[in-house]
């Protein structure tokens, strides 16, 4: 996943090293910028989101209808404010790509999430925190990965959810949880070449790489998808 206003930079060197290459147009960004960009481009990435507003049905319909217009008709749609209304102007054919927005509260995100069709590819937008609840995307992208090394916090898979753990002077009351937590996947520690202490001690190359085997190796395992996405 490239955002577009890195993607000037970044893009080539990703393009051999990865299957699939997936471009967003990101936060704040120029729509006119974007879509410029993506025409020249394509032979560079695999998918590209149309332009999106944030929370608004309407206004990111008539992003996609101006894409359209350009002659920009391979960006896949974005669902926003409501998802099913969405789906219902959009009237996508069985196995199409759509993605997946913002809805306002993560209880109502849910419960939409629960309701949308099974006939549809769907990628979930920032959507890491919800791949256990509800249904398995196609695909999503999420940051959960590098939280734990940049925001000091992340998810820990345990008893079929999630729960939060936090490092440094955060997670200063969290130390004999954390270190529960680190004997119990010891072996997915092994995996990954990270060493208990370095995590004790707030090593950033060690807390980069602990989401992957406290979370989401233990979640992969659980849903049976563990050879899909580790060898």
């Amino acid at each position: 996943m490239v955002a577009h206003k890195y993607a000037y930079a970044s893009i080539d060197k990703y393009r051999n090293n990865f299957e699939n290459v997936f471009v967003v147009a990101g936060v704040k960004a120029d729509a006119e910028k974007y879509r410029e960009w993506l025409k020249p481009n394509r032979e560079k990435y695999d998918y590209a989101t149309q332009f999106d507003v944030f929370y608004d049905m309407k206004a990111t319909m008539e992003c996609l209808k101006k894409e359209r217009d350009m002659g920009i008709d391979w960006t896949l749609p974005v669902l926003q404010e409501n998802y099913q209304q969405h789906l219902m102007l959009l009237k996508p054919k069985p196995d199409d790509y759509v993605c997946i927005g913002e809805v306002k509260g993560r209880i109502e995100t849910e419960e939409q999430i629960r309701r949308l069709p099974g006939n549809l590819k769907l990628h979930g937008l920032a959507k890491g925190k919800y791949i256990a609840r509800n249904r398995m995307f196609e695909s999503l992208d999420t940051s959960a990965w590098i939280s734990a090394a940049v925001s000091k916090k992340t998810e820990v898979w345990r008893n079929n959810s999630g729960m939060s753990m936090f490092f440094g002077e955060k997670g200063k009351h969290m130390k004999a949880q954390l270190q529960f937590i680190l004997e119990q996947y010891k072996d997915n520690l092994e995996k990954c070449n990270i060493k208990k202490q370095d995590v004790l001690d707030n090593n950033y190359d060690a807390l980069l790489r602990l989401p992957i085997a406290v979370y989401f190796i233990p979640l992969c395992e659980t849903f049976n998808i563990y050879d899909d996405n580790f060898s």
